[in-house]
């Protein structure tokens, strides 16, 4: 970051919302809608009920409550450590909605801007693209939201390998962001930043792999020659109306890493995350390069020796980890029992680590 460019932190309005080309399901249509339809999706076993046919996920109104519940249960809890000689150290255990995770996120941002600018000098140029896809069926009717974001997700791969192709022999390094609509429903920034200028047109064949794998993705809210679908922007100090000087804010409008209390976040925000938190999706997806330049600056705290031995709930009580145990329960959907084997012949829940999206 330039020596003149103040280490600002973002505003809390985000006008990084790209709905304005239609209007999305009502608010109340699309909350009553079930997480998901389809059978065979892993979700959080909050959001998941056992029912004599099967198992069922919870409608987006009870997630986003359920969700709320979980924030609640979260609040002043503590990691505890334990080293070889019985020492013990108290840390904060930050879930990743929480304000301090928020502030740790935008840290990363500023690192990855000052790794970028180091690197790349003067000839930093980023690039930002809009990925999106229908939020109702054909009818006009709200899509479950899980069902949404998967599909949202189908053409990842595809994307990703056509933007190698297309900076093949050039330095480059990617941020792809989920960010939600007004709706609530998501969809995709991801920040190109590239060594040397670069033209919209460049961009061209990702946004068409988009179009071409993700059946719910419109042609017409994938104008290229809309700044919204693609924008191209010099990263410098010039403050030329084509110049970002502060990547690490720009990048935080997106991203909406600031805030205060997620329950009293706008209703949209609390949807989406409600979301995220049922599929445990990260919120952002940085490409190798860029990840290296977020742990850049980061203190990494030697953990050899120390081992998590325990959470403190807020009301003091210590709650033992034992080995294998701090995941989270996950359940898989079905609507045929006689398709899966029975309850007792489960496999057990599916163990993820402890801290929820740290890889964020």
């Amino acid at each position: 970051m330039s020596q003149s460019s103040p280490p600002s932190r973002p505003s809390k309005t985000n006008p990084a919302d790209t709905e304005n080309v239609r209007h999305g399901p009502s608010s109340r249509r699309s909350l009553s809608r079930p997480l998901t339809e389809e059978d065979g999706i892993d979700l959080r076993a909050e959001v998941c009920e056992a029912t004599t046919e099967g198992v069922d996920a919870v409608s987006w109104s009870e997630a986003a409550r359920r969700w709320r519940s979980y924030i609640e249960d979260k609040e002043g809890t503590e990691a505890i450590f334990e080293n070889s000689v019985g020492d013990r150290v108290t840390g904060g255990d930050p879930h990743r909605f929480d304000p301090a995770y928020s502030a740790k996120q935008y840290a990363k941002l500023k690192d990855l801007e000052r790794g970028l600018r180091d690197d790349y000098g003067k000839r930093l140029h980023t690039a930002m693209l809009t990925f999106t896809a229908s939020s109702t069926d054909d009818d006009g009717e709200p899509l479950p939201p899980v069902d949404h974001l998967d599909e949202l997700l189908s053409s990842w791969e595809a994307v990703t390998r056509s933007l190698r192709r297309e900076m093949d022999g050039r330095r480059y390094e990617r941020l792809a962001i989920l960010e939600p609509h007004k709706s609530g429903y998501l969809h995709i920034h991801m920040a190109v930043f590239v060594d040397g200028p670069i033209r919209r047109d460049d961009f061209a064949p990702v946004i068409e792999a988009h179009l071409r794998n993700c059946e719910a993705a419109g042609r017409d809210a994938h104008d290229l020659a809309d700044d919204s679908t693609v924008s191209v922007r010099h990263v410098g100090a010039d403050r030329s109306e084509d110049t970002i000087e502060n990547l690490g804010t720009y990048l935080a409008e997106y991203l909406g890493a600031y805030g205060d209390d997620p329950r009293e976040a706008a209703e949209h925000v609390q949807k989406s995350n409600a979301v995220l938190w049922a599929t445990e999706k990260r919120r952002w997806r940085p490409s190798n390069g860029a990840q290296e330049y977020m742990a850049t600056n980061r203190k990494e705290t030697a953990l050899s020796d120390w081992e998590l031995v325990a959470i403190r709930d807020g009301e003091g009580e210590e709650h033992e980890v034992t080995a294998g145990a701090g995941g989270v329960a996950r359940m898989t959907t079905c609507t045929d029992v006689r398709d899966h084997p029975p309850p007792g012949d489960r496999s057990p829940p599916v163990q993820v680590d402890l801290y929820e999206g740290a890889s964020e």
